[in-house]
């Protein structure tokens, strides 16, 4: 059966919509299950995340994009019975690949959370999460299969399945988990048959709940890939058979499987790039910790004000603890380069062709327009949590108070390293444009030599301890910026205008950012804290707003670019409001 091809409209509007719906399902779940595995349990998932993040990145962006690449390629030159081989060997290809990983996980888990990580109670989440690895692999062919057909539909279709398997089977399994085990506690003072004194038992049991909410990984893996299974069995592909008819000879499977490889591992390299300074701090942060716990306790006590022994969390733990709080402030920082991840995506073809032609003047404009709207989106968000850090985590975790007032100073640093994360997405594209593919690797590797040294150095301060892990990323991702500005200026000789593109919106965010805070400050005294975080942001994003129209910050052209950019523009001409 033949499906009918999507316009690059149609396909990025159904992209589009999946984003946005697995992003808010996603948001939804995961701070009401950091608020239930607190204490410990967060750090335990997060270590194991990241572990899958990583090889998710791979599998979903790597693979498809090169099966997909290879699948148009064939399909543009009629050659369909290669389409469909890539298919079916892609798919065993993936499969093994998947297997061998998965298997490699699972027989690593105790190594690498207790030796490698220092992280021994990761063990069951590590274990939990291995076979997710599999369904990852498997599930790449189908969409990259799709996605090279310009078929978008099955590619969204299972995100959303993913993302809705994950959210409900995670939180229902960490709570019912919790809740048999604080029972069986409460009722014997035993945790899975074994007696434990009362932190002890806190930490089995969250160890526990962290692996049930992990397992949801898997699950929701295993859901979107048989989500795809069907969809094929049900539609079939989109090649007919009178076009497998008259296609020429197929080449030889062998030739296929080594385009797959030779294809898939550099874009597999590229898609973990932005997830190696996860898996950075999963090997140093702890172990750090761990170090300053042994050799200055009292100094890394006191450094947080007394707050950790309020916490009652056991010593023995209170490495994983301190890296478990640093991950209150993830979500809110991984949010704001997910908004502006695709900006400027459209602009890519004109600046490759500008740049063919030698029209330096558009490559100008196309690059500082990218920036300009990156930044725009970027500044205020990014300063705007910094500034805000501990009543937006109040506003997130109304229960964890003290957990809020520990991540608060990390999140202030992450805010802003939010602003580099989303210019090294921009750095990236612009070398995309150039053809310089190699670059982005070369200079993430730079900025993880940073990170660990300063994860090994800095975090190895008993004053600083943990606080100087967002310090990391905010240096690791500047560094990559800066870099990658000087070389894109040298490459195509053009001088980017950073005080209209970079200082400008920087000043209107700290501006954003102090309103907001003073907003709060003011507010709070009068109404809940809650109510007061939300109007005081309300009342930042007006004054942005008008900060935005008055200095002149976006220009017709720049809001053209944008959804709904029409409909903008003609309300802002009417109040002359444009410059």
């Amino acid at each position: 059966m033949s499906v009918k091809k999507q316009s690059i409209t149609e396909g990025a509007l159904v992209l589009t919509v999946s984003l946005v719906i697995v992003k808010l399902v996603g948001l939804l779940y995961k701070f009401p299950l950091i608020e239930l595995l607190a204490g410990g349990g967060w750090g335990y998932y997060q270590s194991s995340y990241n572990i899958y993040s990583a090889v998710y990145a791979v599998a979903v962006v790597g693979f498809p994009v090169a099966v997909s690449r290879l699948v148009a390629g064939y399909a543009a030159t009629g050659r369909y019975r290669d389409v469909e081989n890539l298919r079916k060997e892609s798919l065993k290809l993936f499969a093994i690949i998947g297997l061998i990983g998965s298997a490699c996980l699972m027989l690593a888990a105790r190594p690498l959370t207790s030796q490698f990580m220092q992280n021994p109670k990761a063990f069951l989440c590590v274990l939990s999460v291995a076979p997710s690895i599999f369904f990852s692999c498997v599930m790449s062919s189908y969409r990259g299969y799709y996605q090279g057909l310009s078929n978008m539909y099955p590619t969204a279709m299972s995100d959303v399945v993913e993302v809705i398997f994950k959210a409900v089977f995670g939180y229902g399994a960490a709570y019912v988990l919790s809740y048999i085990m604080r029972t069986e506690y409460a009722a014997y003072g035993t945790v899975l048959g074994k007696t434990e004194t009362a932190a002890s038992a806190s930490a089995a049991i969250l160890a526990v709940a962290a692996a049930g909410a992990i397992s949801s990984v898997t699950i929701s893996t295993a859901a979107a890939f048989f989500s795809l299974m069907i969809y094929y069995r049900r539609k079939g592909g989109m090649v007919t058979q009178e076009q497998i008819d008259s296609s020429p000879e197929a080449e030889h499977l062998s030739v296929l499987r080594k385009q797959i490889l030779r294809f898939g591992f550099p874009l597999a390299l590229s898609a973990i790039t932005l997830r190696v300074t996860s898996l950075i701090d999963n090997v140093t942060v702890i172990r750090s910790l761990n170090t300053v716990i042994e050799n200055d306790l009292p100094a890394l006590l006191a450094s947080h004000n007394g707050l950790l022994e309020k916490s009652g969390v056991d010593f023995a733990d209170m490495a994983n603890y301190l890296y478990e709080v640093y991950g209150y402030g993830i979500p809110l920082f991984d949010l704001i380069p997910t908004i502006t991840a695709n900006f400027g995506t459209s602009a890519l073809p004109h600046i490759t062709t500008d740049l063919n032609r030698g029209d330096t003047a558009k490559v100008k404009e196309h690059i500082e327009t990218m920036m300009g709207i990156t930044m725009l989106i970027a500044a205020p968000a990014g300063l705007g949590i910094a500034f805000m850090a501990e009543p937006l985590l109040q506003l997130l975790y109304p229960s964890l108070s003290i957990g809020t007032k520990l991540a608060s100073p990390m999140l202030s640093v992450l805010g802003v390293a939010a602003i580099a994360v989303c210019m090294t997405s921009f750095v990236n594209m612009m070398f995309q444009a150039l053809g310089k593919i190699d670059l982005p690797v070369k200079l993430m590797a730079v900025g993880c030599v940073l990170k660990i040294l300063v994860n090994y150095v800095l975090v190895s301060i008993p004053s600083l301890n943990i606080k100087a892990a967002a310090m990391g990323n905010l240096i690791c991702y500047s560094s990559i910026c800066v870099i990658g500005l000087i070389i894109i200026s040298r490459q195509t000789g053009i001088r980017i205008d950073i005080v209209k593109t970079i200082v400008k919106p920087l000043f209107a965010g700290i501006v954003t950012g102090v309103v907001a805070r003073f907003s709060y400050t003011g507010l709070e005294k009068l109404i809940p804290g809650r109510i007061a975080t939300l109007l005081a942001c309300a009342v930042a994003a007006l004054v942005y707003i008008v900060m935005v129209l008055l200095f002149k910050l976006i220009n017709k052209e720049e809001l053209l670019t944008l959804p709904g950019g029409s409909r903008i523009v003609a309300l802002l001409e009417k109040i002359h409001a444009l410059g």
